[in-house]
């Protein structure tokens, strides 16, 4: 458990939070959220006992029980497994026996070391430790590589096995996400929800948020107030919340009017694709909520193209590569005015080549490549940021852009990109990651492009700001192409899906709630994953894969069910959290009446029924869905 009692943090004359007190009971999984700057790193170094409190008490797990990634990882000729079984404290504490034991003669302590190494099962945590690396996307292969081989990205997927691995009460997690493609956030997901330790993780990320919280921990106003559920339940509350404290919002009309329109629109086109629900339900839920959210986040706009013609892009048997090594071939594709697309793959599949070979970046080995006349594109790659130049401001930057634009004009522009004021003629230098990428953001729809290429362009973002830019995608005019592994951005800002998959490009006939199944279904099968360097996969893997897709449609009623279930589970555990806790306060008894004390208990006993039954129906259905995996598995 942890517990939280008048916790008070500050820096230097900024106080954090005061007078907290919160509890997490075993198991729960919490999201901790709030603006940059508002204490949610320094909470985790406050657990870890990495800093002091100002006031209040933290009762914890005892540090070597809990869980958390490391930040810096020394770059060893230690091999990757290794690195990772390493973080398993129990195996290492007998594997350092058992070298001690061996350089005495006593048989009896050797015994012993034997004995306390086959107790843990070392073949069995081994296994645990390649199932992990394998669900984030290393390959049979690496397991055996030297850390110090792998890049930055890598390393931290291996700081998060290690992690992962690590036997803890409480496991704290600081943008997980971040280095991860969709495919191994998906396996995370999966993972986290069957592990049994408390979590408390903080992420930017409101999908993966909202798929794995039960409860959310808010950071404003110095305080830390606690809303049962997951993301977008907090989203609902907090905004009613607001509602209540304001009557009208002063922005509201123009925004709404924008949004409509565009619903509007888009709601003559609800059947060109499966993605196009998902993104018009969103766009309502944003309608719903928008006359308070206008007077306190912060909007853009993507200015409209001067120009969209009607044939953007034309590809025709492209070859795409490196040198000798060819990544994607036989490429075909279309892309016309209006189109969205979102590019699904894992990391290192292809989809940055891709990317770039679009742009004009990369040229085709092969193939041809038509362009539109007219056709100006917006590029946001993923290192798009390091290429801003430090020594220079935003205001320098657009100036070099637009050098016969007067002065006002372009400090107007930077304004609704928040560069107001002196901010505009700060150096970006010193810039965080997320005010550089919108600065870049800003420098991109200066060019007013009829077609935005982009290429994770969230990796930096907070929340407010990817809801931001999530609004700006879904009313512009022109036409999108976007690799994210922010489903959130992904299903409301595309409606058309193509699949980057053992060198080829392809549409993907499924959403992306299909696309997860695909994934989960690949990763139990445990098949020769693809080098992360690169290698191909296996011809098997291939055609797995084809028939997994083709079974998609048929898994689908199945995991809606499943996740009505999970709903209904949430909420369910929620309530019986709430229960416990009021039923394990002395106070409740000596001031609670006789009768209010018995429904309280017969309240609780109905709810555990309930969770036994909602739990033997998810187990069963999820039996289904894994027979059904299997049986498509053989077929392929």
């Amino acid at each position: 458990m942890l517990r939280l009692t008048d916790v008070a943090i500050a820096r230097g004359a900024r106080t954090l939070y005061r007078n907290v007190s919160l509890i997490a009971p075993p198991g729960e999984r919490i999201g901790l959220i709030g603006a940059n700057g508002s204490g949610k790193s320094t909470l985790f170094a406050a657990i870890l006992n990495e800093l002091g409190l100002d006031s209040g008490d933290i009762d914890a797990p005892s540090v070597d029980r809990i869980a958390h990634v490391a930040q810096d990882i020394e770059a060893a000729d230690e091999a990757a497994i290794d690195y990772v079984l390493a973080g398993h404290a129990p195996l290492a504490a007998a594997r350092a026996e058992l070298a001690a034991a061996e350089l005495h003669t006593d048989p009896m302590q050797l015994a012993h070391a034997h004995s306390a190494l086959a107790d843990l099962n070392e073949g069995a945590i081994t296994s645990s430790a390649k199932a992990v690396l394998h669900g984030l996307g290393f390959a049979q292969s690496d397991s055996a590589r030297p850390v110090r081989s792998f890049s930055g990205g890598w390393r931290n997927r291996l700081a998060l096995a290690r992690a992962l691995l690590r036997p803890a009460d409480l496991l704290l997690l600081d943008e997980p996400t971040n280095h991860l493609d969709l495919d191994s956030v998906v396996w995370l997901e999966a993972w986290l929800r069957r592990q049994p330790a408390t979590v408390l993780v903080i992420s930017h990320d409101r999908e993966f948020l909202d798929r794995i919280c039960q409860t959310i921990w808010h950071i404003a106003d110095e305080a830390i107030r606690r809303y049962a559920g997951n993301y977008s339940a907090f989203e609902t509350a907090f905004f009613e919340q607001q509602r209540q404290q304001d009557s009208a919002a002063r922005q509201y009309e123009r925004t709404a009017a924008h949004l409509q329109s565009f619903v509007d629109r888009f709601r003559a086109q609800a059947t060109k694709a499966r993605q196009a629900q998902s993104r018009l339900k969103m766009l309502e839920r944003l309608t719903a909520i928008e006359p308070v959210r206008a007077r306190r986040e912060w909007r853009f706009e993507f200015p409209k193209p001067l120009k969209v013609p009607e044939r953007l892009l034309d590809a025709d048997d492209l070859a795409l590569g490196y040198g000798d090594r060819t990544v994607l071939g036989g490429v075909r594709f279309n892309v016309g005015a209006g189109d969205r697309i979102g590019i699904l793959g894992v990391n290192g599949a292809g989809k940055s080549t891709l990317v770039k070979a679009i742009d004009g970046s990369l040229a085709p080995k092969g193939g041809e490549l038509r362009r539109g006349a007219g056709l100006a594109i917006g590029y946001f790659a993923q290192h798009q940021v390091d290429q801003l130049r430090p020594d220079e401001t935003p205001l320098q930057h657009l100036r070099r852009m637009a050098p016969e634009a007067r002065e006002q004009q372009l400090r107007e522009f930077l304004g609704s990109y928040r560069f107001s004021g002196e901010f505009a003629t700060t150096l970006v230098g010193p810039m965080s990651g997320g005010e550089k990428a919108r600065c870049a953001l800003a420098l991109l729809a200066w060019k007013r492009p009829n077609l935005l290429l982009l290429d994770e362009p969230t990796n930096h973002l907070d929340i407010e700001t990817r809801e931001a830019l999530t609004v700006a995608l879904s009313s512009y005019e022109g036409a999108l192409i976007l690799v994210s592994h922010d489903r959130h951005l992904l299903r409301a800002t595309t409606d058309e899906l193509w699949l980057v998959h053992d060198g080829e490009v392809a549409p993907f006939e499924g959403d992306l709630d299909d696309y997860s199944a695909l994934i989960l279904a690949s990763r139990r099968e445990n098949p020769v994953r693809k080098d992360s360097q690169g290698a191909d996969r296996k011809e098997d893997r291939k055609q797995g894969a084809g028939a997994r897709q083709r079974s998609g449609s048929a898994r689908k009623p199945l995991q809606n069910k499943l996740t009505a279930i999970e709903t209904e589970l949430a909420q369910v555990s929620s309530e019986l959290r709430e229960l416990d806790a009021q039923l394990s306060d002395p106070d409740f008894y000596n001031t609670g009446a006789a009768d209010e004390v018995a429904a309280v208990l017969k309240r609780r006993d109905e709810l555990a029924r309930k969770v036994d039954s909602l739990e033997a129906r998810w187990l069963d259905i999820q039996g289904q869905l894994e027979a059904g995996a299997d049986i498509g598995s053989k077929a392929a």
